[in-house]
C-alpha cells in the first residue's frame, strides 16, 4: 500500500458519521473530481471513476442515505491504473442529485447549466471547509515519500482549484500553484508543512509515519556524512603516507637515514615501521612524547630534505 493509499484509508474510516452538509460537499467534490457528467436521453447522469475501491463505498453510503437512490459499482475490466484496476460507480437519479449537490443549476432561461465551483453556500460552515479539503485530498489528492516530500491536489477545474487554495490558506497553509497538462497543480515540499497537513485531516497514523519515516532518513544521513568523513580522512593519510615514505625512500638512497637529525630520523622509522597509521595512532606510538603538529612538522622536513636532495642529484646528473 502506498503512503497516498494509507492516509486515505484512514481518512475514510475517520469520517463515517457526516452531517448533511458535509456529506453534500464531499459528493459535490466526488463528482468534480473522479466524476464525469453525461447527457442522455434520460437527462444528466453521472459516473464516478477511481482504483481506490473504498472511495466508491463511501461515496455509493453517502448516495443512498441522502437520496434513497440504488448505486452499482463494477470493475471496468478495459482500463488499468498504473497497473491497478478501476471501478466505476452509477446512481439512479443520478439528474436529481447533481442539481442538490449544485453541480447543475438552472440559468435565466430555466435551462441546466454545469457549475464549475461549490456554491459559497456549501462552504459557509466550518465543518464544510474541512469536508471540502478531506474530499479533495480523497478525489485527486496524493503524497510521495520516495525522493523527498511532496503533497498535492490535481484539480482538473481551475475555479475549483482557485476554491481549494483559499480555503487552504484559510487554515494556514498556503500552497505553491504549478500547471501541468490540464491541470492546476496546488503543492507542498516541506515535511513540516505536510506533517501539519496530516494532522489538519485526522490521519495520526499516518502522521506517526511520516515522522518515522523523516527520522528514518535523518538518521541514514547522519550515518552516511560520517562514513563519507571517515572515507575522506582515511584518503587523507594514505595520501600523506605515501608522500612520506616516498621522501624517506629517497633520503635512504641518496644519503642514508643516518644523515637525518634523532629526532627526524625515529620519525622517519616510525613511519616506516607503520605505513597505514594515521598521525594520531603514530602519536600514541611515541608515547605522545611529541604533538600532532609537531611530528606532523618532521614529516614536512622530511619531504623537504627529500626534494633537496632530489634537486642536488638532478643537477649533478647534468655534469
Amino acid at each position: 500500500m502506498t503512503f497516498t493509499q494509507t492516509v486515505k484509508t484512514e481518512l475514510l474510516k475517520n469520517n463515517r458519521n457526516l452531517s448533511p452538509c458535509c456529506k453534500t460537499v464531499y459528493l459535490s467534490c466526488f463528482i468534480r473530481t473522479i466524476g464525469s457528467i453525461e447527457i442522455n436521453f434520460k437527462g444528466f447522469g453521472f459516473t464516478l471513476s477511481s482504483e481506490n475501491l473504498a472511495t466508491l463505498k463511501f461515496a455509493a453510503n453517502i448516495i443512498e442515505k441522502m437520496f434513497g437512490a440504488e448505486c452499482r459499482i463494477t470493475k471496468d475490466d478495459g482500463i488499468r491504473l498504473k497497473n491497478r484496476s478501476i471501478y466505476r460507480l452509477e446512481a439512479d437519479d443520478s439528474e436529481r442529485i447533481l442539481l442538490e449537490c449544485g453541480v447543475l443549476s438552472f440559468d435565466e432561461n430555466g435551462l441546466r447549466q454545469i457549475q464549475n465551483g461549490l456554491s459559497k453556500e456549501i462552504l459557509t460552515e466550518e465543518c464544510c471547509k474541512k469536508a471540502f479539503i478531506y474530499a479533495m485530498f480523497l478525489g485527486c489528492g496524493a503524497i510521495s515519500l520516495n525522493d523527498g516530500y511532496h503533497c498535492e491536489f490535481s484539480v482538473n477545474n481551475a475555479v475549483l482549484a482557485e476554491q481549494l487554495k483559499e480555503t487552504l490558506c484559510g487554515c494556514n497553509f498556503c500552497p505553491k500553484v504549478a500547471q501541468r497538462k490540464n491541470a492546476t497543480v496546488l503543492y507542498f515540499k516541506g515535511s513540516e508543512e505536510i506533517s501539519d497537513l496530516l494532522v489538519l485531516l485526522g490521519t495520526t497514523k499516518a502522521v506517526f509515519q511520516l515522522q518515522n519515516t523523516i527520522v528514518e532518513r535523518s538518521v541514514r544521513n547522519n550515518v552516511n556524512r560520517q562514513t563519507n568523513c571517515i572515507s575522506a580522512n582515511i584518503d587523507k593519510v594514505v595520501e600523506a603516507s605515501e608522500k612520506q615514505l616516498a621522501a624517506i625512500k629517497v633520503i635512504e638512497e641518496v644519503a642514508g637515514l643516518s644523515s637525518l637529525p634523532d629526532k627526524l630520523k625515529e620519525a622517519a622509522l616510525l613511519r616506516k615501521d607503520n605505513p597505514s597509521e594515521s598521525l594520531d595512532e603514530l602519536v600514541l606510538l611515541l608515547n605522545q612524547t611529541v604533538s600532532k603538529s609537531g611530528l606532523n612538522h618532521r614529516f614536512r622536513k622530511i619531504i623537504n630534505i627529500a626534494n633537496n636532495l632530489k634537486e642536488e642529484k638532478d643537477e649533478n646528473n647534468r655534469f
